[in-house]
C-alpha cells in the first residue's frame, strides 16, 4: 500500500515538472520578445522576454509543494493516536486530495502548452491571441471540474477540501448532503463549460465559463444552508 502511494506522489511530481521541461525545450526556438498580455479583444498589449514563460511553470512547482504539504498532513494523521474512524477519514481525504492535485497540475500543464503555442504563432503587434488558446483553456478546465466533481462527495468532513461552509461543517450529515449535491452540480457545470466553448469564441467564452463557475458555487453554498436547516 505504501509503495502505491509513493508511486502516486511520483506521478504528481512528474506532471509538475513537465511544463518546466517543455518550456525549456521550446524557449531556444522562440523570438526574444513574445506576447505577455492581451486586452479584452485579444489584442497584444504587452510584450516581454521569452524567459518570462518560465514564471507559470515555477508557480506550478510552488503549488505542488503546497499540495504535498497538505497531503502529508493527512498522511501523518493516519499514524497518530486517533480513533479508527478518524484514521480512515484521513486516508480517504489523502486520496481525494491527491487526485485533485494531480488533475489540477495536469490542467496547468495543458494550459502552459497552449501559452507556448500561442507565443510561437505570433508575428507582429497586430496579431491577436489565437482562438485555440481559449478553447484549450476552457475545455481543460471543464474536464478538471468534472473529475473533481466525482471525488468531492467522497471527502470526509475537513477544513481543507470539499464544500466548506459554516453550515456544511456543522455535522457529518450536512457535510455529506452538501458535498453530494456540490459534486453533481459541478459535474453539470463542467459539461456546460465544454459545450459553451464549442459555440462561443474568444474571451467571451472565458467570461461565460467564469459565470457558470460562480453561479454553481453560489447555488452550492445556498444548498449547504438548506442542508443545515434540514439536519439541524
Amino acid at each position: 500500500m505504501e509503495k502505491r502511494k509513493t508511486k502516486k506522489i511520483k506521478l504528481l511530481w512528474i506532471i509538475t515538472f513537465v511544463p518546466l521541461i517543455i518550456t525549456a525545450a521550446v524557449i531556444p526556438f522562440m523570438r526574444d520578445k513574445v506576447p505577455m498580455h492581451y486586452d479584452f479583444n485579444g489584442n497584444i498589449d504587452r510584450w516581454g522576454s521569452k524567459y518570462e514563460n518560465f514564471i507559470f511553470p515555477v508557480i506550478i512547482i510552488i503549488l505542488s509543494l503546497l499540495w504535498q504539504c497538505t497531503i502529508n498532513h493527512f498522511k501523518k494523521k493516519q499514524s497518530q493516536d486517533l480513533p479508527d474512524k478518524a484514521k480512515k477519514e484521513a486516508a480517504v481525504n489523502e486520496k481525494v486530495l491527491y487526485i485533485t492535485a494531480t488533475a489540477m497540475t495536469a490542467m496547468f500543464c495543458i494550459i502552459q502548452c497552449a501559452i507556448l503555442f500561442s507565443s510561437c504563432k505570433v508575428s507582429g503587434n497586430s496579431v491577436k491571441l489565437t482562438p485555440v488558446f481559449y478553447k484549450i483553456t476552457n475545455i481543460s478546465s471543464g474536464i478538471f471540474i468534472m473529475i473533481i466533481a466525482n471525488f468531492i462527495p467522497l471527502a470526509k468532513r475537513n477544513s481543507v477540501l470539499g464544500l466548506r461552509t459554516a453550515w456544511s461543517m456543522e455535522n457529518d450529515q450536512t457535510w455529506l448532503a452538501s458535498n453530494r449535491f456540490c459534486g453533481k452540480l459541478l459535474f453539470i457545470a463542467g459539461i456546460a463549460i465544454i459545450i459553451e466553448t464549442l459555440f462561443i469564441e474568444g474571451l467571451t467564452s472565458v467570461l461565460v465559463m467564469t459565470g457558470i463557475i460562480i453561479a454553481a458555487s453560489i447555488i452550492c453554498v445556498i444548498y449547504s444552508y438548506y442542508s443545515y436547516k434540514k439536519y439541524k
